[in-house]
């Protein structure tokens, strides 16, 4: 069969996923024909319906498969609801948000199958028994229709071994205008699961659900730790070999899992191999729990370059009893000050719009970060990801905004929180100006220059903020800002991710 993925980087940066590479591979396994149509400007492919359908009609698959995420779920129900009314093809949905918030998926009416959870399994099968005409009933991980009502099928197995799945199938995507876009480095992942319980992430409570209905249903009981799995190092080096060799544009790796980097034998031998067989820098992720001076030094002598930890909130109350991240602030300085003493680069993940707090808690964000000084830090709107336990808490106590929320369409925008939990001027801008901000909390030669910015934008009219004129002004001088820093050669943070040219120099290894 013919199958055909469609995915969405609207109004964002353009990426891989992994998810789409995973499931390709299990189809072609399986003799299956695969294709992708990948939405975005930045590969030549804006969001227009009318070419999509054109390359549908030439195409002609038997089933259409959408990976979504929370925010590209608005761009995907447009192309969805398009589609459905030029072609009667089946469509299935699947991705993160499919499994955070099932029912409301399926109950789009273009919608005709939902996949909950890992689709390694269910997707072939599903294709097969469409090509044979046989019921989809009992394919386990499926929600579909049956006769007009929705059939809610229970979870199947994880996939376990993680060494016999098949590598990710690259080929599906522009593989090598991706990694250009990306200066040469290429994302992969290794391992599946999170065992921590992040009220902001749904991977904990997706997993306790999962580990209830696969008792009641199979009777099978499955513990804590099979839930998190990993690629054994000599498939992970393999699939880095093959990476490599079949791209041979990539300049490093990019580990993209929950957490990489943790003592242990499989980091050992990790250690013990990666610069030898694979030889490229690399970066990763860890914890601050996990990221002890062993992990760092590991780090280092593999090869790693950079290695990024979830910091999220600047105020530790917040972080503690609203995120549930038991991580004092004392240790946060610590960590990063020990990658930055053994030369890897510190990222610092952050958000800003948290349920409870105030522009002070958001200028402790800032300082923290400043006090920390990672190679970059990024900061995002909080988003209540359906699924999740702080997605409840919002919706029980009243604190979304409906309007806001069905057109929700970037991490890095306005808040969906009721204007009442957040005033929105005041924290459009914080957003706009946290960089500022930041850079003014590292008390160096530029302190005055940034601080004298800030005040002239903070006290601009609320018609100017809220028709954009103000973001204008703030791209303005923050590019002629950023020349005058540079040639007094003045640390500070630029672009979108906020990379400091800083580190950059020190480093002579540029993420940008």
């Amino acid at each position: 069969m013919r199958v055909l993925f469609i995915y969405t980087d609207v109004s964002t940066a353009v990426g891989y996923t992994a998810g789409i590479g995973a499931l390709s591979a299990a189809l072609k396994r399986e003799g299956h024909q695969t294709r992708l149509v990948h939405v975005s400007s930045e590969l030549d492919y804006p969001l227009d319906v009318d070419r999509i359908n054109k390359d549908i009609r030439e195409y002609g698959p038997g089933l259409i498969c959408f990976s979504v995420t929370t925010n590209q779920w608005f761009f995907a129900r447009q192309i969805g609801k398009a589609i459905k009314e030029k072609f009667d093809i089946p469509i299935l949905v699947g991705g993160h948000h499919a499994t955070a918030d099932p029912d409301n998926v399926i109950g789009e009416s273009w919608i005709d199958m939902v996949c909950r959870g890992e689709g390694d399994n269910m997707l072939p099968e599903v294709v097969r028994r469409m090509e044979t005409g046989t019921p989809l009933d009992g394919t386990r991980n499926l929600i579909h229709r049956k006769n007009g009502t929705i059939v809610r099928e229970p979870f199947g197995a994880l996939a376990g071994d993680m060494d016999s799945l098949p590598f990710e199938d690259r080929s599906i995507f522009d593989y090598n205008r991706l990694v250009n876009t990306r200066s040469g480095w290429a994302e992969v992942i290794v391992t599946r699961g999170c065992p921590y319980p992040c009220t902001y992430c749904f991977n904990q409570p997706f997993f306790d659900e999962y580990r209830k209905d696969l008792k009641e249903n199979s009777g099978i009981t499955l513990k804590k730790k099979e839930y998190v799995r990993r690629r054994s190092v000599g498939s992970t080096l393999e699939m880095l070999k093959d990476i490599k060799s079949t791209y041979p544009g990539i300049k490093a790796f990019t580990f993209v899992d929950d957490i990489m980097a943790q003592e242990g034998e499989w980091l050992d031998e990790f250690t013990e191999r990666y610069a030898s067989e694979i030889g490229l820098p690399y970066a990763c992720t860890s914890h601050p729990l996990l990221f002890t001076r062993t992990v760092a030094e590991k780090l280092k002598q593999s090869g790693c370059k950079v290695v990024k930890m979830g910091v999220e909130a600047g105020n530790e109350a917040i972080r503690k009893k609203v995120l549930k991240r038991n991580i004092s602030n004392d240790l946060l300085v610590n960590v990063f000050g020990t990658a930055t003493e053994l030369g890897l680069k510190p990222q610092s993940f952050n958000m800003i719009g948290i349920p409870g707090e105030t522009i002070d808690n958001i200028m402790e964000t800032v300082s923290l970060n400043a006090l920390m000084k990672p190679y970059i830090v990024w900061v995002s709107t909080f988003i209540p990801y359906p699924g999740s336990e702080l997605y409840r808490d919002c919706v029980a106590s009243g604190m979304l905004d409906s309007a806001k929320w069905d057109v929700v369409d970037s991490y890095r925008g306005a808040s969906v929180l009721k204007d009442e939990y957040l005033p929105p001027l005041e924290f459009k801008k914080a957003r706009v100006m946290f960089r500022w901000y930041l850079n003014a909390n590292l008390h160096n030669e530029g302190r005055a220059i940034y601080l004298k910015n800030i005040d002239d934008l903070y006290s601009r009219s609320r018609e100017l903020w809220e028709n954009g004129e103000v973001e204008k002004i703030f791209a303005e001088r923050d590019a002629e800002i950023d020349q005058e820093l540079r040639k007094k050669d003045i640390s500070h943070y630029v672009s979108k991710k906020y990379i400091n040219i800083f580190w950059g120099r020190e480093y002579q290894y540029d993420l940008s």
